[in-house]
């Protein structure tokens, strides 16, 4: 009786250490599946975020000036075709027109005086690219510097110094 005791306990905890292993399984998946949800989550509000960006571009901005002033200027000689009565309205599409102007005005000289575009020509700025530099006497120091590269082929480092030539600029 003591042999068949003894099997029945060395059966028993078999089954239990095989079910224990399927019980860690399964939550191992589960905890997987989790994260892989989670990643797609986060993935898909980064592809939001960017999305708004690109909205926000100053492309798209100058873009949206752009199509307002002519909107503006459509309605404006609407209002003048229509008759004598519509001088106030006309008045105020025209004040309205001068504002965005002078937004799209202000937009693009924030454009040209930031690094978004080249310099040279006004082509965009394509990316940037961090380098370290290495240097000194025994050549330990080490420093980081920034690279513009625009989509003509200018490159200029953020000390200035000119690393490749705009190729439209050389034309002129």
């Amino acid at each position: 009786m003591t042999t068949e005791i003894i099997s029945m306990g060395q059966a028993a905890s078999i089954i239990g250490f095989v079910t224990a292993v399927f019980v860690l399984y399964r939550i191992l998946v589960q905890k997987k599946d989790a994260v892989i949800q989670l990643l797609k989550e986060r993935i898909a509000e980064k592809d939001e975020q960017i999305a708004q960006l690109k909205d926000r571009s100053p492309d798209a901005l100058a873009s949206a000036l752009s199509d307002r002033i002519k909107i503006s200027l459509d309605e404006i000689t609407r209002l003048k075709s229509d008759g004598a009565n519509q001088d106030k309205q006309i008045e105020s599409k025209e004040n309205e027109l001068a504002e965005i102007q002078a937004r799209l005005g202000s937009l693009s000289e924030l454009i040209r005086e930031s690094d978004l575009v080249c310099p040279k020509c006004g082509n965009p700025l394509s990316g940037r690219q961090v380098e370290t530099i290495y240097g000194g006497r025994d050549g330990e120091q080490e420093a980081d510097i920034l690279i513009n590269n625009y989509e003509c082929g200018y490159s200029v480092a953020d000390d200035g110094k000119e690393l490749s030539r705009c190729r439209h600029h050389e034309l002129t």
